[in-house]
């Protein structure tokens, strides 16, 4: 046996009919590689019999450890609390749907073991329609150009990292989408394999346009978590001196002219001023807002932080 350990970590929502064969084509791969391996099965609020079939897999093989979130958390959160409870060198992250074909699980160490940080799939087949491909081409497109990272393929879970990677990572909200592009920004030696995403053949997908609103409003998160978060007072501090400036100079103005011009403010000039005041205002808001972000972040990073799920029953060999 090889003596890197690797943790294969898959979260799982209403897959009932798929979490047997996953993990039976997890466990051939991996045992005919020969790896030392660990598979985390993470329920994520699951309400049919997801739960059961793990508990039942578990007891027919020791390296599977199950997780029953208490609550439906989100696959982020599933992926973290997968992680948390883990042990391997090595943490490798897969979709439980079967799209993600446990086949290419020792490509993916290989990369590793070559001397890469991070290993991702990249997908070169989806079945998709024309409309959901050109959308996914201009979402790729789009993440490379906020985040700069030198990646072809950004959204798929299908990624190996090394433990250390992942120890220094908040996995909160869905940051899973943009983890990879994320951590690729820090100068990691990082690459990327071709997958074959497959088709789903039980189950219901998730994928809907309230995601692809959702992943709009994820880049905006992905643009100020790369360039603000650990700064953030300078992107709030900074437009609201600007706008308190832009408010400030004409107040200056119009208050210097009412003394020394006679200026008519109430009759003239009433609508520009109170604008004005109301520019100032709202720049002082935004200064006080970066100030809190900042303070925020300090604590943050200050002190310990409470778990953001919470576990029902964890089952593992030694239980």
């Amino acid at each position: 046996m090889k003596r890197t350990k690797i943790s294969i970590i898959a979260p799982l929502y209403n897959e009932q009919e798929n979490v047997g064969q996953l993990a039976g084509e997890i466990i051939d791969a991996m045992t005919t590689a020969g790896y030392d391996y660990e598979i985390l099965l993470v329920n994520d609020g699951s309400s049919d019999a997801t739960w059961q079939r793990i508990a039942d897999l578990q007891q027919k093989h020791p390296q599977i450890t199950g997780i029953d979130l208490a609550g439906n958390y989100g696959q982020t959160i599933a992926l973290r609390s997968g992680f948390e409870n883990s042990t391997g060198d090595i943490a490798i992250f897969m979709d439980g749907d079967l799209q993600h074909d446990p086949a290419d699980l020792p490509r993916f160490i290989a990369k590793i073991e070559e001397g890469y940080d991070m290993v991702g799939g990249a997908k070169v087949k989806r079945p998709e329609n024309w409309a959901k491909s050109s959308l996914s081409r201009f979402a790729h497109w789009l993440i490379h150009r906020i985040s700069g990272a030198d990646m072809t393929y950004f959204g798929a879970t299908f990624r190996a990292y090394r433990r250390y990677l992942l120890e220094e990572s908040n996995m909160i909200g869905d940051a899973h989408r943009f983890l990879g592009a994320i951590l690729a920004r820090k100068g990691i030696r990082h690459t990327e394999i071709p997958i074959e995403i497959r088709q789903r053949v039980a189950g219901t997908s998730s994928y809907s346009l309230k995601k692809v609103y959702l992943v709009i409003i994820d880049l905006m998160f992905l643009k100020f978590t790369i360039s603000y978060m650990n700064k953030p007072f300078r992107l709030f501090g900074v437009a609201g001196g600007l706008m308190f400036i832009i408010g400030l100079l004409p107040t200056v103005y119009l208050i210097i002219g009412s003394l020394l011009f006679h200026f008519h403010l109430r009759v003239d000039y009433l609508v520009e001023f109170l604008f004005s005041i109301f520019i100032m205002i709202m720049g002082m808001l935004l200064v006080s807002f970066g100030l809190i972000a900042e303070i925020g972040i300090y604590n943050y990073y200050a002190r310990g932080n409470h778990s953001p799920y919470s576990v029902r029953r964890i089952i593992r060999e030694k239980d």
